[in-house]
């Protein structure tokens, strides 16, 4: 093979790619469901290097999780009304 058409094979295979990487951000392929999810980060705070507190909203309340390394434990749901004032449930 020689060199132009090697050069212009991968230019043509380079273009394609290109094209098919603009067109999955330009319609947003594999994003339409994350755009329309009930599940959200509302706030996280760090306790440590690698521990830390996250509130996970999901079909509207709040959770609190402890996050670390080995493990997720859930510490407390709280009900978010219209005010934002949210109703305490261990």
């Amino acid at each position: 093979m020689d060199p132009i058409r090697y050069i212009s094979a991968l230019l043509l295979v380079g273009g394609l790619l290109a094209l098919a990487i603009w067109m999955l951000r330009r319609f947003r392929f594999g994003s339409q469901g994350a755009s329309r999810s009930t599940l959200s980060i509302t706030a996280h705070a760090s306790l440590g290097t690698r521990e830390k507190l996250v509130v996970v909203r999901f079909a509207g309340q709040d959770h609190l999780l402890g996050v670390t390394p080995s493990s997720i434990s859930k510490i407390a749901t709280a009900d978010a009304d219209e005010s934002g004032e949210k109703e305490h449930r261990p």
